[in-house]
């Protein structure tokens, strides 16, 4: 195939997953304006240059990976990222999470994870206390008309970090409804112990954990995503944290608001599952998947990160390999 002058190596599987996005791609135009369509653009943009520039003395291909990498790393931003920041990312992820481990298929880390934790580390203020509540049903028709969704907010008293999560950890009297985080119809304003506050909506691709759920589910269904991974990193995610709330719910709230608040279903569905850095063996998929919901439950909740999920992601990454070799040598073992 071949797009621009540049030529890609044919994937599949990578368009599915591709498919799967456009509709938390769609999703995020309304919820925060065009200017989610202009850093995912740029994200990819940034990504296939980043590649070619590797591979153009070699057979001069880019794999169509590069488009899944490019896609979830925007939708893993927020949406008040400065765009330079978005292309330092992305350069960053292609050079130092997937080309300098030799290209595809031999990367260790999730390249899009790579990129969002050297963010993260690097300009913490833009990637964590910058948030902007998403346009609500009753904003129709929200960000559709706008490069920028700005709502109408009366004088509040703002949380500058003020994620669900965090206002939730704040202490935050009235939170949104299990309906509007699985709609996306987050409109921003709540009370916390008699002031108005605005809540973000996250990063990017996270809002809708309906339009995620669409997207996971069909790439479950189409195979592109081993079912193996998915269920251990539901099922461990739920049961650790009806555990830790029962304990401390100050801190971690109920199963649903947990589950739906925090990019659990994007990257249980989109992160996890990505088949290079994940273990090949079924056995080690299992405790894989359940490793990194464990993981992402603790951080989240006991730690001064939000970003669980990315930790949990790039340590389950790390082991993954030793997971594949103990699986392996215990079949051997029993052939024996």
């Amino acid at each position: 195939m071949k797009i621009a002058g540049f030529r890609f190596q044919k994937q599949p599987h990578m368009r599915k997953v591709v498919l799967a996005l456009i509709l938390p791609l769609a999703g995020s135009i309304y919820f925060y304006g065009w200017i989610t369509l202009c850093i995912i653009s740029l994200s990819i943009i940034t990504c296939m240059i980043t590649e070619w520039l590797f591979v153009r003395r070699r057979e001069g291909k880019i794999s169509e990976a590069v488009f899944v990498t490019g896609m979830l790393f925007g939708l893993v931003l927020p949406p008040t990222i400065p765009l330079p920041m978005v292309i330092l990312g992305a350069v960053f992820a292609i050079t130092l999470g997937k080309m300098a481990f030799g290209g595809f298929s031999a990367n260790i880390f999730n390249p899009a994870m790579v990129g969002r934790a050297f963010l993260y580390i690097t300009f913490p203020i833009h990637m964590t206390a910058r948030w902007i509540p998403a346009a609500g049903f009753s904003d129709f028709p929200g960000g559709l008309t706008t490069l920028r969704f700005i709502p109408d907010l009366p004088d509040i008293s703002v949380i500058t970090s003020a994620t669900l999560s965090h206002a939730y950890r704040a202490g935050a009297e009235t939170l949104p409804s299990i309906r509007q985080l699985f709609m996306g119809d987050i409109n921003g304003i709540f009370d916390n112990l008699g002031e108005t506050i605005a809540i973000g909506g996250g990063s990017i691709g996270e809002t809708s954990v309906l339009l995620l759920l669409i997207g996971g589910l069909f790439i479950v269904y189409k195979n592109v995503a081993k079912w193996r991974l998915v269920l251990p990193f539901f099922t461990t995610y739920i049961i650790v944290q009806m555990i830790l709330h029962a304990f401390v719910p100050e801190r971690v709230p109920e199963l649903l608001y947990g589950i739906f608040s925090g990019g659990a279903v994007l990257g249980g569905f989109f992160m996890v599952t990505d088949p290079i850095s994940a273990p090949r063996t079924k056995g080690a998929q299992w405790v894989y998947g359940a490793l990194i919901a464990f993981l992402t439950n603790i951080i989240r909740s006991f730690s001064l990160f939000a970003g669980g999920l990315m930790f949990s992601i790039l340590l389950g990454n790390m082991f993954a390999p030793l997971m594949d070799h103990i699986v392996r040598q215990r079949q051997k073992r029993k052939e024996l």
